[in-house]
């Protein structure tokens, strides 16, 4: 994972090219803009021969026999966020109580994005009738079929190396009754999850096919945090100005804290209003136009303070289970915020030549706009001005104006419209 978004994609970009899906009179849709890691094939031995594992470092450095050839990204993606994943207790139990409430001997289960193939074994070892994994990366799908065989559940488990867009019914001994995936970004859709499921939901699956999990909402909540300012932004030193610096502050990405090296759970900060919903989605149903691109955020104040960021985190959640990425949630699970932890965004009041601080009073309500994305994979979110700052804009270079007049007028709207 990239330490920042644009609009750029995690893993992957539109650019892949994907087969077309044949048969049955059903084509997968090819506007999903995350591709998982692994999914575009090494096409030639020599380009595989150099992307083994050995061949990152030095001639001298004593390389273990049980890496020295194995594929340099699988090797990266294990070690940056499998083994975290696996070992997040909370979440295998999720998924497990969850898949135990709805297999029985004569259910079919579907797995996306199968990954090591954990949860196609607990679908199997409550007693599947049949289990269907596909993961879109070469190495990872055969890395799967060694932890299935290892558990001597080849009869009961097929693993396809193809990307979920390219499955059919042909592949499939029916339409499944269960399917089940972990295709969840730091973001709720940063791994176009809603996409990759309403695909194979329109075109694979049965009215009646439990979907798990099925629900899922994105929060964020503007947060006082002095320990991220020290890292984000500087004044000066001991008298010395640095503070151009700061002018390159960059308010526009959304980072992730894994990136940062901490995690949000252990860093003291403080949560100025209630959490945001941002969206909420049925993956059961939804789809990607069921969420809004614009939205208009009303925020009241819970606390005074400055807001420093906004910080995003989502729950996933069935029946009465629920599997979370909120702070509050991960202080005793550092797997989790190890694989996921959360996505922040910093904030600026104004569009001044240095970023300005976006103040909070308790009980004073501010509006936001939350944009996103076309895909919905990643967010943006910005203070409103106020008619008096609308009207007398910062000093900015020519070339800003029109993009900010622009921005001004939108949030008088959202102003007038509130009044």
């Amino acid at each position: 994972m990239p330490a920042r978004w644009h609009n750029k994609k995690k893993k992957g970009s539109n650019g892949h090219k994907r087969p077309p899906t044949g048969g049955n009179g059903s084509a997968a849709r090819r506007d999903i803009g995350f591709i998982p890691p692994g999914a575009s094939a090494i096409q030639n031995s020599s380009a595989h021969y150099a992307d083994t594992f050995m061949y990152r470092f030095p001639q001298n450095f004593p390389v273990p026999g049980r890496l020295r050839h194995a594929p340099t990204s699988l090797v990266e993606a294990v070690n940056d966020f499998h083994f975290a994943m696996m070992n997040d207790q909370p979440r295998n139990e999720f998924y497990y109580e969850l898949l135990k409430r709805h297999v029985t001997p004569e259910t079919g289960v579907l797995e996306i994005g199968a990954g090591s193939g954990l949860l196609s074994l607990m679908a199997a070892q409550l007693g599947a009738k049949w289990v269907v994994a596909v993961e879109g990366s070469a190495e990872m799908a055969n890395l799967a079929r060694a932890n299935i065989c290892a558990n001597k559940m080849e009869h009961k488990v097929t693993v396809l190396h193809m990307l979920s867009t390219e499955l059919t019914l042909r592949h499939l001994p029916d339409r499944p009754d269960v399917m089940v995936s972990e295709i969840l970004g730091t973001l709720l859709l940063g791994e176009s999850a809603l996409d990759y499921i309403a695909d194979v939901r329109e075109r694979l699956l049965k009215p009646t096919t439990k979907i798990i999990p099925q629900h899922g909402t994105q929060y964020a909540v503007p947060i006082e945090c002095d320990t991220l300012r020290d890292v984000c932004a500087v004044s000066g030193w001991k008298g010395l100005d640095l503070s151009h610096m700061t002018a390159l502050q960059d308010t526009v990405s959304i980072v992730f804290a894994k990136q940062y090296g901490f995690r949000m759970s252990s860093v003291p900060f403080r949560r100025l209003s209630e959490p945001i919903a941002l969206f909420s989605v049925d993956f059961a149903s939804a789809v990607r136009r069921d969420i809004p691109m614009n939205l208009k955020l009303d925020v009241k104040a819970t606390s005074s303070g400055t807001a420093h960021a906004m910080l995003y985190y989502w729950k996933a959640f069935d029946d009465d289970l629920v599997m979370s990425t909120d702070p509050a949630d991960t202080l005793n699970n550092f797997p989790r915020d190890m694989q996921w932890g959360q996505a922040l965004q910093l904030l600026d009041a104004a569009n001044g030549p240095f970023p300005t601080p976006v103040v909070f009073t308790e009980g004073e309500e501010l509006k936001f706009q939350c944009h996103f994305s076309s895909d919905r994979v990643t967010a943006h979110i910005h203070l409103c001005p106020t008619a008096e700052a609308a009207a007398s804009p910062a000093k900015t270079t020519p070339t800003d104006n029109d993009a900010i007049k622009t921005e001004n007028e939108a949030c008088e709207k959202v102003n007038k419209g509130k009044k």
